[in-house]
């Protein structure tokens, strides 16, 4: 800016000190040079000296330094002439940042300890247009007309004093309406009536305060009020109308992540929105700020960051190779991320800023004080040298490209206007966009038709080529099938092999003189007995040397009985078990020889061992005669047992029939068919016996012994017996089921 602009700084004393009141440094700037300094000048005095040389802007670091509350910042505001703003250089009251960083913008360096310097950059800083004005009044107007004096003086009768009053208060309110109206000016007038006139009259003037030709005046019996409509909130308006670059970090997807840094490195904006279409997020974008430059994590950049970029204009900046996720990591070390979008994007923005930022540097270092840095890293950036961005001869598109919007006097004031600019300046940008895609589209065309035409042709290859490889592919799959079915063989003859060098080994101990082969079992199980049947086979006359019982199953003792081993042996404390768990009956009724290895003494290798063969035949002789005296003890308790039942149940019919069982004597009747029939040598004998018929004691008849001998001289008399009874017990079964 080229006119006159204020620049303050507390020199000592505070506004909030009600002993000591501020004294400011004052430094006057013209045309962004120094033209004059004074110190020490109190609040009463700046104010007076701003009215009388009327400066365009008040330049301070911080609004508190005027005024302690909001109250005392709208009366100092008021106080202030229309022309003059004050501008706060360091944020808009919400983001906010220190003298040094703002005057680093544009290159100035101060000593931070001199109240002076302070004041002299926060007025350069201004000049350049930094900062952001302060708005505390809207674009309204309020007229106050009132009484100037009171009501309840003496002299005059009390009536007419106060017709003369509100006389007086209405003649000056028609002279304020006449120069409105005059002027042309909008407004809307409420009267409070009053006797002998009205009391108060207020004029709402839709102008500026400037442009309302009443000054606030007080005489005689009228006062005359004239101030800005006050606002809900004070606003920070910037300076520059530019809106301020950025550095765009873009990760495209179902999920867009968004990143913006400022060309200092520190990040405005992070977010990440799910299903956004490229309008909307270049609309987002735009309310960030102005693309200086849009990256990606990708080598190659993504179509739909690609559109972004065209809407814009702006360089696009991509790796040498894709950004793996670790780097990813180490790139936003320190920053707070929600998602894995935001961590690209962010990542993409911190890397981009960081490949440009020693070239930042440097560049910082050649300019002259009060460059706006942010242009000169925007036209770097654009790849305009320095001397291109910073001379006044540099063609028109250069310097178009340089600086990303036109001069702050260019835009237009009215907020409207503005509107009209940006979308303007959008729909321009859209355009060219299209006229881009649309060139593409047509060269994609081409592409694709002759891309369609060499598909074609491929695919009558291919089809011929199938059509003559279906013998092929069927004899492929025929050898895969046979390559499954001889690894499947090969396995089963390794399998084999290795069984039969077992079988060979075991059948050489069979061999051995004065020794017996042995086949080891681990355990009387089911899976044991499977297992030594895969290893070796389980043949008829085997000898088992089992080494424990525990858990032992009738399914794996009756497995053992079909494969008709010959005897199994126990080691000395398992056979002790054996008796114990009753093992050994359940051998001697399968009929299984079960051994003592106490008297054997086997030796075992690994599955199979040997036993002395003189000592195995003579405990399977003592097993054999043991076995046989068991088996006849078994059926002769069998025998007394149905003896037992035949003649309970004789007794209770011979009850029935009212005799007395102790005087009756119990025969045997003779079978109506043959009981038994024994095939010995291929020749069937049958055998019957005649029962006496029942007689009284003292008539009984006594058949000879040599009759009854010659009538069955093959069979015992409990096998007649037995047949007999069970003969019986099969005629009262059907008797009970009649």
């Amino acid at each position: 800016m080229t006119g006159l602009i204020f620049g303050i700084d507390i020199i000592k004393g505070s506004v909030r000190s009600g002993t000591l009141r501020p004294r400011f440094g004052l430094i006057r700037v013209t045309d962004s040079r120094v033209a004059s300094e004074e110190k020490n000048i109190s609040l009463f005095r700046l104010l007076r000296l701003i009215n009388e040389e009327r400066p365009e802007i008040l330049a301070v670091d911080s609004i508190q330094e005027i005024a302690k509350d909001t109250k005392e910042l709208y009366v100092f505001l008021s106080a202030l002439p229309h022309s003059t703003k004050l501008v706060q250089v360091t944020g808009n009251g919400i983001k906010m940042e220190t003298l040094p960083q703002a005057a680093a913008r544009y290159n100035l360096k101060f000593d931070k300890t001199n109240p002076m310097e302070e004041a002299k950059a926060s007025a350069l800083v201004a000049s350049f247009g930094g900062g952001y004005e302060v708005a505390a009044f809207e674009k309204e107007t309020l007229v106050t007309v009132s009484r100037g004096r009171s009501l309840g003086r003496g002299g005059w009768s009390q009536n007419r004093y106060v017709r003369k009053v509100h006389g007086a208060v209405k003649v000056r309110a028609r002279e304020i309406e006449d120069k409105l109206t005059e002027q042309g000016l909008r407004f809307t007038k409420t009267v409070r009536r009053a006797f002998g006139g009205e009391s108060r009259i207020l004029f709402d003037v839709f102008a500026e305060r400037a442009d309302v030709p009443v000054s606030s005046m007080k005489s005689g019996d009228v006062s005359v009020k004239v101030e800005g409509r006050r606002k809900d909130k004070i606003e920070f308006v910037p300076l520059s109308k530019r809106p301020s670059y950025i550095i765009v970090g873009i990760d495209p997807g179902t999920t867009v992540g968004l990143a913006a840094l400022d060309l200092d490195g520190n990040l405005v904006y992070l977010s990440s929105v799910r299903a956004l279409a490229s309008g909307d997020i270049i609309s987002e974008i735009r309310k960030i700020g102005k693309p200086a430059l849009i990256a990606t994590d990708k080598a190659e950049m993504p179509f739909g960051v690609e559109k972004i970029r065209r809407a814009f204009s702006a360089p696009g900046w991509t790796p040498k190779k894709d950004i793996l996720i670790k780097e990813k990591y180490e790139a936003a070390l320190g920053y707070e991320f929600n998602d894995d979008h935001q961590r690209d994007s962010l990542s993409a923005a911190l890397m981009a800023y960081a490949s440009y930022r020693n070239k930042f540097d440097n560049i910082s270092r050649r300019l002259p004080a009060g460059t706006d840095l942010d242009i000169v890293r925007a036209g770097i950036l654009k790849g305009l040298t320095l001397e291109q961005i910073l001379s006044a001869d540099a063609p028109k598109e250069k310097q178009k490209s340089a600086e990303a919007e036109p001069d702050a006097d260019e835009i237009p004031s009215d907020p409207k206007d503005e509107k009209i600019w940006l979308l303007e300046n959008e729909t321009e940008n859209l355009r060219k966009l299209i006229r881009s895609l649309s060139e593409e589209l047509e060269s994609k065309n081409k592409a694709l038709a002759s891309l369609q035409k060499k598909l074609e042709s491929e695919r009558d290859i291919k089809n011929t080529e199938v059509l003559l490889s279906e013998e092929v592919r069927d004899r492929d799959i025929e050898l895969t099938q046979v390559k499954k079915a001889l690894r499947k063989e090969e396995r089963r003859c390794k399998n084999m092999r290795l069984r039969l060098e077992r079988m060979k080994h075991y059948i050489s101990l069979q061999a051995g003189e004065g020794h017996l082969a042995l086949k080891v079992m681990q355990q009387l199980s089911k899976d044991q007995i499977k297992i030594v049947d895969d290893e070796m086979g389980l043949c008829e006359d085997d000898i088992l040397y089992i080494l424990k019982i525990d858990g032992w199953g009738m399914s794996a003792v009756n497995e053992i009985a079909e494969s008709k081993a010959k005897a199994v042996i126990l080691p000395r404390l398992t056979y002790q078990r054996a008796i114990e768990q009753h093992l050994i009956d359940v051998f001697r009724k399968e009929n299984i020889a079960i051994l003592s290895g106490a008297e054997l003494s086997p030796r075992v290798n690994g599955k199979i061992g040997v036993v002395d063969e003189t000592a195995f035949t003579q405990a399977l002789i003592e097993w054999n005669i043991s076995q046989e005296v068991y088996l006849k003890n078994k059926k002769t308790e069998e025998l007394k047992g149905l003896v037992d039942e035949y003649q309970v149940v004789r007794k209770k019919e011979v009850r029935e029939q009212g005799i007395d069982p102790t005087t009756y004597e119990f025969k045997v009747e003779k079978p109506k068919k043959p009981l038994f029939r024994h095939d010995f040598k291929k020749e069937a004998v049958v055998i019957e016996k005649e029962i006496r018929k029942e007689t009284p004691k003292e008539e009984k008849k006594e058949i000879p012994a040599e009759e009854i001998k010659e009538k069955a001289p093959e069979k015992k008399v409990e096998d007649v017996l037995f047949g007999v009874l069970a003969e019986y017990r099969e005629e009262r079964r059907k008797e009970k089921e009649q």
